[in-house]
């Protein structure tokens, strides 16, 4: 199922809804983020709900015998679609390569911070159709839905606030520009020819700039090699939905290709809880990468996501802890484009690597409000130069330049639009080295220099350090963030050009253990953050100030624990305490208490997989006062695959397997026992 854009404005005129924003003190709830904009304002009500909330066995590298000091790739020989493309990626001294830490490619034991990877294996064995779905699994990570499909899905990084999490597709950043606070919406974003998904936490505006305050999701998907082959595949299930989809890939001499499309409709449920109709929602993705070899050491890539939805929504207040009501008529359409150009060089023996990238992100949204229709789009335009030097062995050393631009144009019918824009240009700088193959450093710093907001600096600084003899690994991490003030924030009526940009620190620490000849992998981590010059809305100014402050601090409890070839569990723990300093109180729904259970049989010679899988959402407030309170709730899913043929993949899901009855936000109904299942050809 998939959620897209619930909250929506009450039917009031676009002045009086401002208005009321403000003499409740509601806007942005406990995220200390105001309903910024009228000329915003179906994307305040986005906002608001954001603000509420927060096996096939891998190919080993080649290791030079004579080099004893080189480490073994941590991988265990099993039966084929045994889970050990993940099992690489759990490992204590992982040589499975991430791109996201550093923009280039490092070995996960490398990294002192905390990285996550969701693997193409995993996405494949879920049946999952949007990113959504899968990051609400991952430790550290909650994902807020606002109702069914239609509804706003906010992703929240170790109880930051949801505007703080970067959301980028192979780079691209994909934050909406023309939506208060930049928030981004994961509604409707598909799993379409995604690769896997790397999950990088805590402050990481060093390498990417803006909004990484709470940490990074990048979206990275497959690129083309061998023959041609590709997939179709058909589904249905449960509230009359179907979906329906397919890729293919391939290369061909110095050409490499790689295409898929999806479309999924259901007639859903009625987001507001108890309500009477039911709220249908229909979504289509097109994705796809071309690669073209021009010299021995230089490639071109080009790469493409189009997303269009449809979704009917209900109408819901400004305040928070007040449930939405019944609207039959009222409709959202949305429209997303990314597109990156990308050329990656190599020179002097492949010692210095260079990548040039341009990438361009549009949004276009309609609501079709009986009473106060509007359109609003927005647009991304980014240019990144990176370039790293191997200094000499195990030291790199990195510079580079990045530009961007965003503007946006906000129409209210009958009223004549709203159009802004502002631009921001940053270098940075960031070392690497390995000492010994067993401590591995980093260290960086950036300068940006912002059109409105005036110049800003950040850095982050990691350690790892390995104990083989014991199977050890120790880590820790510090480094700052920002987030430059949003259009709607200080360009737009009602916004405040002085706002600085709000400001975080963030430092963590961890030890990673492995047991019983690395079958038993455990990951215990400390991290704290601090907010500061968040921006929120001053009643006694009646404007947007930089007087914010917030905390979030916690541990994160992982193990992964591999039985035998064809059974594997996992389990994690997140406590995270949050702090508003302007009310005293917790951060809204922000659960203090989230686990995640899961055991996963794989079947052999390659034949599929079964996976019960449990998610355990402690109790969250959900008015800023404190008085409005949601009670935990367990759900449990199964999900999995089986092969009936060599080329035909039976697939299959039930959510919420027990039919447990709970809200994620006051008065939003969820889904009840869901079954889906289908049928995939390979050729």
């Amino acid at each position: 199922m998939k959620w897209i854009y619930s909250w929506s404005p009450p039917r009031l005129g676009s002045l009086c809804v401002l208005g009321l924003a403000c003499c409740t003190g509601t806007a942005a709830a406990q995220e200390l983020i105001p309903a910024e904009s009228v000329s915003l304002e179906r994307s305040v009500m986005q906002q608001e709900t954001d603000s509420a909330e927060a096996a096939v066995v891998p190919a080993i590298p080649d290791v030079p015998i004579a080099d004893e000091q080189m480490l073994p790739p941590v991988v265990v020989q099993s039966a084929p679609n045994s889970g050990d493309s993940q099992r690489d990626y759990d490992a204590t001294f992982s040589n499975a390569e991430v791109i996201t830490p550093n923009e280039t490619p490092t070995e996960m034991r490398k990294f002192g911070g905390t990285v996550r990877v969701v693997s193409r294996e995993q996405i494949e064995q879920s049946d999952a159709y949007t990113v959504g779905e899968i990051l609400a699994r991952q430790p550290g990570v909650d994902v807020v839905n606002s109702g069914g499909p239609g509804g706003v899905r906010s992703i929240f990084l170790r109880g930051a606030n949801s505007q703080h999490t970067k959301v980028m597709i192979d780079g691209s950043p994909v934050n909406d520009p023309s939506s208060p606070s930049r928030g981004f919406d994961a509604a409707n974003l598909t799993l379409d020819n995604v690769e896997r998904i790397e999950i990088l936490q805590g402050p990481q505006s060093l390498l990417y700039g803006s909004e990484a305050i709470g940490g990074v999701v990048n979206i990275i998907t497959r690129r083309g090699q061998g023959p041609m082959s590709g997939a179709v595949n058909v589904q249905g299930g449960s509230y009359q939905t179907h979906r329906e989809g397919g890729f293919v890939q391939g290369s061909s001499g110095a050409i490499d290709y790689s295409f898929s499309g999806s479309w999924m409709d259901t007639q859903s449920f009625s987001a507001a809880a108890g309500g009477a109709e039911n709220d249908p929602f229909e979504v289509g993705a097109l994705a796809g990468a071309f690669g073209v070899q021009l010299t021995d050491n230089t490639e071109f890539v080009y790469r493409l996501r189009y997303t269009d939805s449809r979704a009917h929504i209900d109408d819901a207040s400004f305040s928070t802890g007040i449930p939405p009501t019944d609207d039959p008529f009222r409709i959202y359409l949305s429209k997303n484009m990314v597109q990156r150009f990308e050329i990656n060089n190599t020179m002097l023996d492949g010692n210095i690597t260079n990548m040039f990238a341009y990438d361009y992100v549009t949004y276009e949204r309609n609501d079709k409000d009986d009473f106060f229709p509007s359109n609003i789009e927005g647009a991304t335009r980014q240019f990144t130069a990176l370039s790293t030097a191997l200094l000499w062995p195990d030291h790199e050393f990195s510079v580079g330049v990045q530009h961007w631009d965003e503007s946006a144009t906000t129409e209210y019918l009958p009223s004549p639009p709203d159009s802004a824009s502002q631009y921001q240009t940053g270098i940075f700088f960031q070392d690497q080295l390995t000492l010994w193959d067993r401590l591995h450093l980093t260290g960086g710093v950036r300068w940006d220099d912002h059109s409105e907001a005036g110049p800003h600096s950040t850095y982050r600084t990691t350690a790892a350090y390995e104990l083989r003899e014991t199977n050890t690994r120790l880590r820790a991490s510090l480094g700052t963030g920002y987030r430059a003030p949003a259009l709607s924030e200080n360009i737009f009526p009602y916004g405040n050009p002085a706002l600085k940009p709000e400001e975080s620190t963030g430092w963590e620490y961890g030890v990673d253990q492995s047991f019983f000849d690395n079958n038993v992998v455990f990951g215990a981590t400390y991290f704290r953050n601090d907010y500061r010059n968040l921006i929120i809305y001053d009643p006694m100014t009646f404007t947007l100030l930089n007087v914010g402050r917030a905390r979030s601090h916690g541990i994160e409890l992982t193990t992964d624990w591999y039985l035998t070839d064809q059974w594997t569990v996992w389990a994690s723990y997140t406590h995270t305490d949050t702090w508003d300093a302007d009310t005293d109180k917790q951060l809204l729904r922000r659960p203090r208490d989230k686990g995640t259970f899961g055991v996963t049989r794989y079947y052999g010679n390659r034949a599929g997989s079964i996976t019960l899988a449990a998610r355990m959402i402690g109790r969250r407030i959900d008015s800023r006062d404190g008085s409005v309170v949601l009670p935990n709730y367990n759900v449990i899913d199964l999900y999995g695959d089986y092969w009936i043929r060599p080329n035909m993949r039976w697939i299959y899901k039930v959510d919420n397997l027990f039919n447990e009855q709970y809200e994620e936000i006051t008065g939003y109904a969820t889904a009840d026992a869901s079954l889906y299942s289908g049928i995939e050809w390979t050729f």
